[in-house]
């Protein structure tokens, strides 16, 4: 219950889900129209601010600035590498295998690390999420099949297949890896995540040394005119951020941070 109430948070919280909520109560109070139009405005005003690129960087900059990591020439040598999942659509009825998406940089990274010798395992983290959508695998699952693909040996990999959010990915995986006496890794996910996710897998007894991938700052940008027009991109960028800004607020409320 109380996962599916984060991510309903996650999402009322959103610059789309607080735009839709105005619009929904201006709809209901129609009757009084200055309140009503108010309502309205601020929704509007709501979309277009978190829809342009000079406020979703910011956002997401005070997200990805906080813990700069290692790269992978500078990473320490660990045990094993620990890569989130939230980066793969597993495969499904009609599609019969699993499709990287704009976060697939975190499965690269990962390998990138493996093939640079800096640990003998890598651990992929991420069951079956049920409001996603039920798949023919987990994403785990679908990742491991990749990293076969790009030559990584199978006993190389580790799959832990049962964890739903960050919390989980952390406790699953120091369980996984207790069995075979590791307490420290390299940790991949997204930039945005990182910090967040460096104080779960903290607080629940595994010291990680961190290795962002999937960055979303950092790059060129667009004349000032157009940061300030209305993106889809910005937009689920903005949405990303917020998502991270609120499911940090959340975890420390429940003590996972």
């Amino acid at each position: 219950m109380f996962f599916y109430l984060g991510k309903l948070a996650g999402y009322f919280f959103g610059p789309l889900g607080l735009a839709t909520i105005l619009f929904i109560v201006a709809l209901f109070l129609f009757r009084r129209a200055r309140v009503a139009r108010i309502l309205a405005i601020g929704g509007v005003a709501i979309l277009w601010i978190f829809s342009t690129r000079i406020v979703s960087q910011a956002l997401l900059v005070g997200l990805e600035s906080q813990i700069p990591g290692y790269t992978v020439e500078n990473a320490p040598q660990e045990p094993v590498i620990i890569v989130l999942g939230g980066f793969i659509r597993a495969a499904s009825g009609t599609r019969a295998h699993g499709k990287l998406t704009e976060a697939g940089d975190r499965l690269l990274q990962g390998f990138r690390l493996y093939r640079a010798g800096k640990a003998p395992l890598i651990l992929v983290s991420g069951g079956e999420v049920p409001m996603l959508g039920k798949g023919s695998e987990t994403e785990a699952d679908a990742a491991r099949t990749i990293l076969l693909e790009w030559g990584v040996p199978d006993a190389a990999i580790l799959v832990e297949k049962q964890s739903k959010s960050t919390m989980e990915n952390a406790r699953f995986s120091r369980d996984m890896l207790a069995v075979r006496g590791i307490k420290r890794a390299l940790l991949v996910t997204s930039a945005a995540h990182m910090p967040r996710a460096v104080g779960v897998f903290r607080k629940a007894g595994l010291e990680v040394s961190p290795s962002p991938a999937d960055f979303l700052t950092g790059w060129a940008q667009p004349d000032l005119p157009f940061r300030i027009l209305p993106d889809p991109e910005a937009l689920n960028q903005s949405n990303i951020a917020l998502h991270e800004y609120v499911g940090s607020a959340i975890y420390r409320m429940r003590g996972w941070l």
